[in-house]
């Protein structure tokens, strides 16, 4: 009985460093994805300002363009909106709304507005970066140690 104790104590200490290494990864991630985001409004806006690139034709070269972005994944996006519906679960309330913003408004105006909008959104963004990556040594601790002390106190219960 002993064993079988010991067992399960073992195991919810390992699923909760597992938890833990997980809740480190998505912190960190919300980070890289927001990158990625102010990396492709900055292709986005380098496209339009040289070249006068439609959004569609953009979005197909920007696969090639920044690989090693997180956000594009090994397909090119379809539209904007696809990828910011798989990015949403990484964003805070006030960067979706930001790049909800976004994705509603480019192509919709002419050259100098369209510039306009990406350098208002890539400053938009960066500030949030910032706020972001300030926080990020802390909610990482916060998350591990979360983790951990659940796992350690529910196998402390156990006994």
């Amino acid at each position: 009985m002993l064993f079988f104790k010991l067992l399960g104590s073992i195991l919810i200490l390992l699923s909760g460093s597992a938890a833990a290494f997980c809740a480190v990864r998505y912190e960190s991630a919300r980070i890289r994805i927001l990158d990625a985001w102010i990396d492709l409004i900055l292709f986005i806006r380098g496209q339009i300002d040289c070249y006068l690139t439609p959004l569609d034709e953009i979005l197909q070269k920007s696969n090639a363009a920044l690989p090693e972005s997180a956000l594009l994944g090994h397909a090119s996006p379809k539209s904007l909106d696809a990828l910011l519906h798989q990015s949403k679960l990484y964003l805070c309330a006030d960067t979706h709304r930001l790049l909800t913003a976004f994705v509603r408004e480019i192509g919709s105006s002419y050259r100098e507005d369209q510039l306009k909008q990406c350098d208002y959104y890539i400053q938009a963004l960066r500030s949030q970066r910032e706020q972001l990556a300030s926080q990020l040594p802390s909610r990482t601790k916060l998350s591990a140690t979360l983790c951990l002390c659940l796992a350690l106190g529910t196998a402390i219960l156990l006994w």
